[in-house]
C-alpha cells in the first residue's frame, strides 16, 4: 500500500516544503518545542479523544496539513530497544475506539484516593497504552507528553516538560554504543504487552524527576 504521507525519497510531506528528512526533523524539533511549551491553553480541556487531537493539531499545524487527524495507513517501526521488532500499533479503523476505551478507563480511576507513586503509576500505565495506539502518522511521543501533563496536572501533580524534552533524543558514546535511551524508547518499553516483558518503570522515572515539588517551587521563587 502507497503511503500518501512521504515523499518520492521517504521525507513526510509537509507545509515547509522540505524534502531531506534530517532538516524536517530538526524543524519538527524547533517548532514542537516552542509549541510545547504553549501548551497551556488545552490545560483546562476535558481528557477526551478530541483532545489529543487538539493538542496534535497545535504542535504540528505549522508542518503538517493533516495535524489534528488521525492516520489512515497501517504503521510499522522497527524499534532498538526491543530489539529490532515493531510494537502492534493499532490499525487505522481501530484507532477512535481504542482511545476512546483507555480514557475512559482514566477518567473512571479512582484518584483521589492515590499517593503521589500510585499517581504516576497509574498515569504511565494509561499513557503509554495511549501512545501504543499511535493515532497519528507522525507526532505520537510529543502529542503524549503534552496529553501525560495535562492529566497529571488534573491530578495535583505538575510535570516540567522542559526537562523531558531536553531528554528527548538517545546519547551515544564515542564507539556508538547507546548510554541513554530516548524519551520514545522508555514509551516502547512501558507499552509491551504483558508476554513481552514491559518495563514502565523507565518512563515512571521520566515523569517523577519531570515533577515539580513543592520544595522545588519555593526554591524557584527564591531565585527569582
Amino acid at each position: 500500500m502507497k503511503d500518501p504521507y512521504i515523499l518520492e525519497n521517504g521525507t513526510l510531506k509537509n507545509l515547509l516544503n522540505i524534502t531531506d528528512e534530517k532538516e524536517l526533523k530538526k524543524a519538527e524539533r524547533d517548532i514542537g518545542f516552542a509549541k510545547l511549551m504553549d501548551i497551556g491553553e488545552l490545560s483546562n480541556e476535558k481528557c477526551d479523544v478530541e483532545l489529543l487531537k487538539k493538542i496534535h493539531k497545535h504542535i504540528f499545524e505549522d508542518i503538517f496539513d493533516w495535524a489534528g487527524e488521525f492516520r489512515t495507513v497501517p504503521m510499522i517501526k522497527i524499534e532498538e530497544v526491543i530489539p529490532m521488532v515493531s510494537i502492534d500499533y493499532a490499525e487505522p479503523k481501530n484507532i477512535k475506539k481504542e482511545l476512546e476505551s483507555e480514557i475512559k478507563k482514566i477518567n473512571k480511576e479512582n484518584w483521589k484516593n492515590k499517593d503521589f507513586d500510585e499517581k504516576i503509576k497509574s498515569i504511565t500505565k494509561y499513557v503509554s497504552s495511549i501512545w501504543r495506539t499511535h493515532p497519528f502518522r507522525d507526532g505520537n511521543t510529543r502529542t503524549t507528553l503534552a496529553f501525560t501533563q495535562i492529566l497529571a496536572k488534573k491530578q495535583g501533580i505538575d510535570l516540567d516538560l522542559g526537562k523531558i524534552l531536553n531528554d528527548l533524543g538517545r546519547r551515544y558514546n564515542e564507539n556508538g554504543r547507546v548510554t541513554r535511551w530516548s524519551v520514545r524508547d522508555r514509551f516502547v518499553l512501558a507499552a509491551l504487552d504483558e508476554n513481552n516483558y514491559p518495563e514502565p518503570q523507565w518512563l515512571e522515572d521520566t515523569l517523577k524527576s519531570a515533577a515539580i515539588t513543592k520544595k522545588q517551587e519555593k526554591e524557584e521563587d527564591l531565585e527569582r
